[in-house]
Order: C-alpha cells, then structure tokens, then sequence
C-alpha cells in the first residue's frame, strides 16, 4: 500500500466515520481487532495510528512494533484470519502507522475472546457494535451467497486483473474514475459495478476515496 502525506492529512482534516478510524496510540489487542473486524465485516476502511481523536498527527509510538502488531492481530485475533495492508507514512517529522481493511470476501470476521468466545462487529458510523439478529443473518447469508456477474462488471474484473500485478494492493493502479475513463462510461455507472463486486467478494478495495484501488480477490 501506497500513501503519501497529503493522503495522510487528508483523512485526518475529514475526521472519523464509517471508514476511517483514528488511534493515538495501539490499544489493548481485542479492542483493536474489533476495529478490524469491523472494517472487513461492513465496507472496509482505515485505522490510523498516531493520529489524535480531533485529527491532531501526534506520530504513531514504536512505529514498527505497531506495523507488526496489526498483522499479527489480523492473523491471530480474528476467526478467519484477515489479511490487511500496512505502512509508515512520515507527516512532517512524525510517523503514522496506516492499516487499510478490505471489505472481506470471507466475512463475518469474529473477534477471538480469552475465553474461547467469539464476538461478531459491524462498523455504525465512526463506532463499532455487536452483530446480532437481521445484521447477522444477512452477513452469513452474503458469505455463502455467488455472484452472477453481468457484462460490465466482467470488464470490470478483466481490467483489475490487466492493471494488478501479483494481486497485491501495493502493485494496482485500478480506480474507479480510470475504468470509467477505459470504458467510456460514467464514473456513477462504473461505481456501482465495483461496489456490487467488492460486496460479492469478488475485487478488494485498498484505501479511502478517490485513491482507492482495487485488486482480484
């Protein structure tokens, strides 16, 4: 994943909500994989670390052992496992730790409790709360349920798959405005495709806003 500081700032001018999430500094394990399951459980998102509730870039403590924290939380911390996009991203003299959740294609993540428990979140505007009735039923139902792909969105995943390199976030270029620009349609029109291939599991979304990419699931 590829982020500069305008980016960076960007995000923390626009405050948190649904998909951004701020973090002065790592908090207990459990509190920051629920954060995590979250993003992955709703639409994805962001979690910045060493930025301050009122978007203050206080820099991140320890930036690398908070880098390797957030992999481990993801591996270890959520049932399945999440596979997340990391970076340290220097604003100024400080050092953000930025941690991009996908919208997972094998949701619902559950949160792994000490006592063997398992706890299921969504993301309600800029704060996270338990799945339960409705919510939870359509999250298993979205996880077993296949996609029947039309014909704009298989030139959608053929394009994601021409610009991606390897699959990984960090080696995309593919946007919503660009395939708009390849396909010579409106940027309203290819949204849609990619939202609806995002929610089936199909393409996963890296980042916030108009710099977000995509890559195959």
């Amino acid at each position: 994943m590829e982020l500069s500081a305008d980016v960076v700032l960007a995000l923390a001018a626009a405050g948190e909500g649904r998909r951004v999430e701020f973090k002065r500094g790592l908090p207990r394990d459990e509190k920051t994989a629920r954060t995590l399951a979250a993003f992955a459980n709703t639409r994805g998102g962001m979690l910045l670390v060493g930025i301050g509730d009122r978007g203050e870039v206080l820099g991140a403590p320890h930036p690398r052992r908070t880098l390797e924290k957030l992999l481990e939380i993801a591996a270890r911390g959520l049932e399945p496992a999440l596979a997340v996009e990391v970076a340290i991203v220097t604003v100024g003299a400080r050092r953000i730790v930025c941690c991009s959740v996908p919208l997972s294609a094998l949701r619902p993540h559950a949160v792994l409790h000490g006592d063997d428990d398992a706890e299921i979140v969504v993301r309600s505007g800029s704060s996270n709360r338990a799945a339960d009735g409705a919510t939870l039923k359509a999250l298993r139902e979205q996880r077993g349920a296949k996609k029947r792909v039309d014909a704009l969105e298989q030139r959608v995943l053929e394009w994601v798959d021409a610009r991606s390199r390897n699959g990984a976030a960090a080696q995309t270029d593919a946007t919503i405005s660009g395939f708009a620009d390849f396909a010579n349609i409106g940027k309203q029109r290819a949204r849609r495709a990619f939202v609806e291939l995002e929610r089936s599991g199909l393409i996963v979304g890296h980042g916030i806003g108009a710099r977000r990419v995509y890559s195959r699931a």
